[in-house]
């Protein structure tokens, strides 16, 4: 399969998204809370979302955390 990764950065510059920065940080920061614990990839220091997981995160929980 061919996933499509994003970076905080990406994600925050990305017109289709409404979350600023702060925003993506905390949802990250909570992620075994709130359930995007699946969407995210840790490489070394770095987190990933996988866009597809995340968009039906967003679906499925409005986006609140």
């Amino acid at each position: 399969m061919n996933y499509q990764y994003f970076t905080t950065n990406q994600i925050a510059a990305n017109p289709c998204y409404p979350f600023s920065q702060g925003q993506i940080r905390h949802y990250l920061q909570m992620r075994h809370r709130n359930g995007l614990e699946k969407a995210v990839r840790k490489i070394g220091k770095r987190l990933y979302v996988r866009q597809d997981l995340f968009e039906q995160w967003i679906e499925s929980n409005g986006g609140a955390a």
